[in-house]
């Protein structure tokens, strides 16, 4: 249906956010299948934890960061994979070292449904379908550093997804 870059675009759903700040004691850690404290709620993230990562986001602290595609590319990536599908889902971003943040929501078959491209170093990112259909949500941006080491990164923060529309929609 269409990119958003603003949250309120997703009052339409009953949403849940995750502010991340749960996380701050699992600074450095890799979340996957293996590891992965919101499988409860039905999402798995694969995602590095960053704590202090200080966005501009209404949390501000603890963020996921982002982890390199392949070790000799200037891809990174975070992936989300929702249990049941989302009708839409918004996060917010920094990407300092990045030429486009690219955003695909795909279904649970990982067929492609949506692309955006996001081109500011920081904002807010997200998709919003006319159907709860978005199953995995892929975050890649490339990286454009002259330090790869510290700055071939993005981070995301106060995460938002939302499957059922309120009753007055």
């Amino acid at each position: 249906m269409s990119a958003i870059e603003i949250p309120d675009l997703l009052g339409r759903f009953v949403i849940t956010t995750l502010t991340f700040e749960d996380l701050a004691s699992l600074d450095g850690e890799e979340l996957g299948s293996a590891s992965n404290p919101y499988a409860v709620i039905g999402l798995i993230i694969f995602a590095s934890v960053k704590a202090g990562a200080n966005l501009n986001s209404s949390s501000r602290g603890t963020a996921l960061k982002s982890k390199r595609l392949l070790p000799d590319t200037s891809q990174t990536e975070i992936e989300l994979r929702f249990a049941k599908p989302q009708g839409g889902f918004g996060f917010f971003y920094r990407a300092p070292h990045a030429t486009l943040l690219k955003v695909t929501a795909l279904d649970s078959q990982e067929t492609a449904l949506e692309e955006a491209v996001f081109r500011n170093g920081e904002g807010y990112a997200g998709v919003i379908r006319a159907i709860a259909e978005i199953g995995c949500v892929r975050i890649v941006a490339r990286i454009e550093s002259l330090n790869p080491v510290e700055d071939s990164c993005f981070y995301i923060d106060d995460l938002s997804f939302g499957r059922d529309l309120k009753a007055a929609f």
